[in-house]
């Protein structure tokens, strides 16, 4: 796993040492295959939560992703500016924006689901599909402690 010294059962039994191992792992294998696309690993989740839901407002997707306003709206212009979104006045709220994806958006959004199906492949395929169905159970209860 590693080469550094550890004290006797810390590391390799230790559920946060191997989730930020994991994390980190599954996180660059990620930024790589978003690089293959020319995407930027900033504009991942908000193209899959266009993809899921197009026309979302601006706040709705901070909301949503967990980022403040002035992130989102950075994240916004860069990929506008790429093509790869529209913005639109709401018709029935002046101060509301919505948020849709262009046609070269919506190409590339549809390439991240089954980009995410084979990375997690990648990292699970050492699993049963009966194990990768207990981890995920599992992993979804120790998560909902945390809502």
């Amino acid at each position: 796993m590693t080469s550094a010294n550890w004290p006797e059962g810390t590391h390799k039994e230790s559920f946060g040492f191997l989730s930020q191992v994991l994390a980190r792992r599954m996180d660059e294998a990620m930024k790589q295959r978003l690089a293959d696309l020319d995407l930027d690993f900033r504009f991942f989740m908000t193209l899959m939560q266009l993809l899921a839901q197009d026309g979302q407002s601006q706040r709705e997707l901070g909301a949503k992703l967990t980022l403040p306003e002035y992130q989102v709206s950075r994240n916004l212009d860069a990929m506008a500016r790429d093509g790869l979104i529209e913005r639109r006045a709401d018709p029935s709220s002046r101060r509301t924006t919505r948020v849709f994806l262009t046609d070269k958006g919506r190409a590339v959004a549809q390439k991240l689901p089954p980009l995410i199906h084979g990375l997690n492949d990648s990292f699970l395929n050492v699993l049963s599909g009966d194990e990768r169905t207990a981890l995920i159970n599992m992993l979804q209860r120790v998560l909902s402690l945390t809502d």
